[in-house]
């Protein structure tokens, strides 16, 4: 059976239906739709080419591209496959499945990049990405239903289109996914050595004899010339002649200057450091991030990527104790929910933890929560308030576009009320811009 992958898989992606139907879903242009699509699709192809030599990988992806959900009807409407539905659950459940296998933790990397190159925000460009996965293992599991592939073709064609593949991803994404790992070294074809007559039949010239001392002279002028800058001592600055990026330049810490006479100390007066101007109560200001481990969920039949104390450890440990306490002291705050400045729009580097968030808060589908936006106290209060409800409205649009269903998720902004810190510094008002969660009372 002769077929291209990337002719399956483009014709999968950008037929008008799903193009017109994922533009009108996300509210972009068909044609951003039509790029975006595109390009999802051209970047698992490249990642699932990384591990075209590992059968295992590839067995994975053979088996997730069988599962029945996806021969749903459901995935020929965007807007059903970014709803609620089991079978739409089902089906983005194995596309996450799929981009964490072939992107790990560089899922947020590339679906900037997709953002970039269709030039859309970076929510939309997830969304893409989550409809695009099931739309890939689909047009796969295809080929597999018409008999004309298995796992070991598979790899072959992987393998024997690498240059199709990969031209076909765009340059804001081919190295994140790592472009260069895919492709067979090139051998450079060797050299043509001249014919040389055999050393024997060669007649060797012997030199002049007044070539030899003409040989040594420049060693001897180096000699002469390093006895004599050792004899001068002359010093030399190394620092002048080391090479420095700009940004090294600019951020390098200036020596200290050397202390003033004693005479003079007394009498020279101490220029006041300027104050810092307060950062603005819209911009989040950079956290330091806990180390990130793999653990399985068994909730949720996979593993997770989260901090040991991050807000995904903390809500499994709540719904785990049966003697929990339902009350509304007990909030979770976000770890890695990073807002576009001045914005209520999530950056890239949050849809690990959403992804996460919504595989547990799915695990448990009798389980309702709230949740709370917060800023600081710069600013106008009301604009605060605002933008703290905002901020909570987006996170519940988040999780429900990845699954959770929308009636079991209330949401609040509060401003800045119930701050956790003083905020009359940097550290606490960046401590008082938060997102958390609390889980509510079962409904009876």
């Amino acid at each position: 059976m002769t077929f291209s992958l990337t002719d399956t898989v483009r014709d999968a992606l950008t037929s008008g239906g799903i193009v017109n139907g994922a533009a009108s879903a996300l509210g972009i242009s068909s044609a951003s739709a039509s790029k975006g699509l595109g390009a999802a699709g051209s970047a698992m192809l490249a990642g699932l080419a990384n591990k075209a030599r590992d059968p295992l990988a590839l067995g994975e992806f053979f088996n997730m591209a069988q599962d029945p959900a996806l021969t749903s009807s459901t995935l020929d409407d965007p807007a059903r496959l970014l709803s609620g539905a089991a079978e739409a659950t089902r089906a983005r459940d194995l596309g996450s499945r799929l981009t964490s296998s072939l992107f790990g933790g560089r899922t947020d990397d590339v679906v900037g990049g997709l953002a970039r190159h269709a030039g859309i925000g970076s929510t939309a460009a997830a969304s893409l990405m989550s409809m695009a996965a099931p739309l890939v293992l689909r047009a796969v599991g295809g080929l597999v239903r018409s008999g004309g592939l298995t796992v070991g073709s598979l790899g072959q064609a992987l393998l024997g289109n690498q240059s199709e593949i990969m031209n076909a991803v765009p340059p804001s994404m081919a190295g994140t996914i790592g472009r260069a790992q895919i492709y067979d070294v090139v051998r450079e074809a060797q050299p043509q050595v001249p014919h040389l007559p055999h050393p024997a039949a060669v007649e060797p010239k012997r030199p002049a004899w007044w070539a030899i001392p003409l040989a040594l002279l420049p060693l001897a002028l180096l000699a002469w010339w390093f006895l004599d800058a050792r004899r001068t001592e002359r010093q030399v600055d190394t620092t002048a002649s080391r090479y420095e990026t700009p940004a090294a330049v600019a951020t390098r810490t200036p020596p200290p200057a050397p202390p003033p006479p004693a005479s003079k100390r007394a009498t020279t007066p101490t220029t006041p450091t300027p104050a810092t101007t307060p950062t603005p109560a819209t911009a989040p200001a950079p956290k330091a991030q806990a180390e990130l481990k793999a653990v399985h969920v068994a909730e949720v039949n996979r593993e997770l990527r989260f901090a040991e104390n991050g807000v995904e450890a903390k809500l499994l440990a709540f719904l785990r104790d049966k003697s929990a306490k339902y009350d509304d002291k007990t909030w979770f705050e976000f770890d890695r929910l990073v807002f576009d400045t001045n914005a209520q729009t999530l950056a890239a580097g949050s849809h690990e933890q959403l992804e996460n968030l919504a595989a547990i808060l799915k695990a448990y589908p009798g389980v309702h929560i709230k949740v709370g936006g917060y800023t600081d106290n710069t600013g106008d209060p009301n604009a605060n308030l605002k933008l703290s409800q905002e901020r909570a409205d987006n996170v519940k649009k988040e999780l429900v576009a990845r699954g959770v269903p929308g009636d079991r998720i209330e949401t609040e902004g509060y401003g800045e009320q119930h701050p956790v810190a003083a905020n009359t510094t940097e550290e606490g008002r960046s401590q008082n811009r938060r997102i958390a969660l609390r889980v509510l009372p079962p409904k009876s």
